[in-house]
């Protein structure tokens, strides 16, 4: 926070995340006026919140904004910002490399090696695949953007597709169209914000819509998926397999039976983690705090009614 408190005639009051101020001089949070929220449960940031009659502006490092958006913060009527784009680099070579792992059969060749087996496997080219990318923000634009030189077909779905804007290589679909989009891939991913509407948006019904050799990647949230199904159409077939690097319950339990789910590939929520993550999440809130100051509109203003 040394960059922060850098800036001249701003004071830093550090918040723990059971919500202890570590700052006893006077009443430090009834004169705040930004909060940067990290890791704070939504509980806790309502308490903050309660005691700090003159806050006007939450910025979250996070890009997801469903643990910030309380029922508190709404009747406010808070400014939200969030770190939109700041991950969507780490995210996207993730789900590369994951579709580079799937195209190529990286699993099966891993079993062979611990077998002690000589199989060479045929794998295909990403050229000839098609991905389709639920929610087309900032993760599914850059995605389709590395996936752009290997000539891969993208399929995505966004809330205004009539707006337009998508690269050449990308065909946008509204949210109405989800399982036409489900049908004709090769690789799904899930990168859709969390929403009252999105929450369990792929469950029985949409497994079923994809093919037998289809593989869904999950890098947004956990609850936009019904964990229990996708359990049952890998177990039963219905489709090839599944990379999931978010999860209804973080950390993963040991017992949890995804561990044992056949043609399953999982990460402890590290797509979005790199070298440079944190520098870039700095940056837009520095530059975003020299603009509260001079009272110009903000980067990445969240809608709390749409919930992103």
């Amino acid at each position: 926070m040394a960059r922060v408190e850098s800036i001249p005639g701003v004071r830093v009051v550090h918040v723990s995340r059971e919500g202890v101020v570590h700052d006893q001089t006077g009443d430090p949070l009834a004169n705040a006026r930004v909060l940067l929220r990290g890791g704070i449960p939504g509980a806790v940031l309502d308490h903050i919140v309660g005691h700090a009659p003159r806050l006007a502006w939450i910025h979250s490092f996070s890009a997801g904004i469903d643990r910030v958006v309380t029922p508190v913060i709404r009747s406010r009527g808070l400014t939200v910002t969030n770190a939109r784009g700041v991950f969507s680099r780490p995210i996207a070579e993730y789900v590369v490399m994951m579709c580079l792992a799937i195209a190529r059969r990286l699993s099966q060749l891993m079993e062979l090696q611990r077998e002690r087996t000589w199989q060479p496997l045929r794998g295909r080219e990403l050229g000839g695949l098609t991905v389709g990318i639920v929610g087309f923000g900032s993760i599914g634009s850059e995605i389709a953007r590395l996936l752009a030189p290997f000539e891969t077909r993208i399929i995505a779905t966004r809330r205004r597709p009539e707006l337009g804007g998508a690269p050449e290589n990308v065909e946008l679909l509204g949210h109405d169209r989800l399982d036409e989009l489900l049908r004709r891939s090769d690789v799904v991913v899930i990168a859709a914000p969390l929403t009252d509407e999105t929450a369990g948006m792929i469950g029985a019904p949409q497994l079923q819509e994809m093919r037998e050799s289809a593989w869904l990647i999950n890098i947004a949230r956990g609850r936009l998926l019904d964990e229990v199904a996708l359990r049952r159409a890998l177990e039963a077939g219905w489709i090839g397999g599944a990379v999931l690097d978010v999860f209804n319950d973080e950390p993963l339990p040991p017992d949890s039976p995804l561990y044992g789910t056949p043609n399953i590939v999982l990460t402890p929520h590290t797509s979005w983690s790199s070298d440079r993550v944190v520098d870039r999440s700095l940056e837009l809130f520095l530059a975003n705090l020299r603009r509260f100051g001079r009272g110009e509109p903000l980067h990445n203003v969240v809608d709390l009614e749409v919930g992103y």
